[in-house]
């Protein structure tokens, strides 16, 4: 899923939306494309811990793909760089 723009408080609910309707389809496997996301709150922040969780319950997966410095900086000052899977930009899944 290719995110763009601002993902904070008034676009996050939609986000969420889009992701329940996967786990309605049983897809246990997300990537979550940043690269085009230019802002992030504690909103946004939210919908992603609580994928990450409902898909690591069901032994599925979230890859976070291409965040942008400002983001990737959101992640690591949450502490959540560490417990989500992140991949680079110049890296590929």
């Amino acid at each position: 899923m290719t995110l763009s723009g601002e993902l904070d408080a008034s676009t996050a609910p939609l986000l969420y939306d889009q992701l329940s309707d996967l786990e309605v389809e049983d897809v246990h496997h997300v990537v979550l494309d940043l690269a085009q996301v230019t802002f992030m709150d504690s909103t946004g922040l939210s919908v992603i811990v609580t994928e990450h969780k409902r898909l690591h319950h069901s032994a599925g997966s979230l890859t976070i793909f291409a965040p942008p410095s400002s983001v990737r900086r959101l992640f690591e000052i949450t502490g959540l760089d560490s417990v989500l899977d992140i991949v680079p930009a110049n890296e590929e899944r």
